[in-house]
């Protein structure tokens, strides 16, 4: 069940990915420009997604399952820096600041969590074992899951 929960929590939270980077620099978007850009790269997301879902598979074991989730996280930062060089409104340069930073920070752990993966594991024991890292994932997508919703990234959001 907490496989299932988590599983559905990374998909959500790298469908939302918005990131760090360089910065952005230029002239800012309008608050629909800024969403339609987003949604755009959310929707990029889909190989992530797929990834999770074959880590999941009873018989990925060990260096699998880790290959996987790393690929996961690397799709989540390639998105996050093509996001990170768009330039929001001024009034939502916090909101965007904070969504990016929190979805760094997810990839960061989501490649943690990979690292901790034994020979033999699977996915579903990976995260049994690993409840306070899953724990921590769990709270970085729900909030950029909650700052999606509140700047409308339709794609990005559920």
């Amino acid at each position: 069940m907490r496989a299932r929960a988590l599983a559905a929590v990374m998909v959500v939270a790298l469908l939302a990915a918005c990131g760090g980077g360089g910065g952005p620099t230029g002239t800012p978007l309008t608050d629909a420009q800024l969403v339609t850009r987003v949604d755009a790269e959310c929707v990029k997301l889909a190989t992530a997604g797929n990834d999770l879902v074959a880590a999941q598979d009873p018989s990925a074991q060990g260096a699998q399952v880790s290959g996987y989730m790393h690929a996961a996280a690397k799709a989540l930062r390639a998105r996050v820096a093509d996001i990170a060089t768009l330039v929001p409104p001024a009034n939502l340069q916090g909101d965007v600041s904070q969504f990016v930073s929190s979805l760094d920070s997810y990839a960061d752990q989501l490649d943690g969590l990979a690292d901790r993966t034994r020979p033999g594991d699977t996915y579903e024991a990976l995260l049994t074992r690993s409840a306070s890292q899953v724990n921590s994932l769990n709270s970085l997508g729900d909030q950029a899951n909650k700052i999606a919703a509140k700047l409308n990234f339709k794609d990005c959001a559920t």
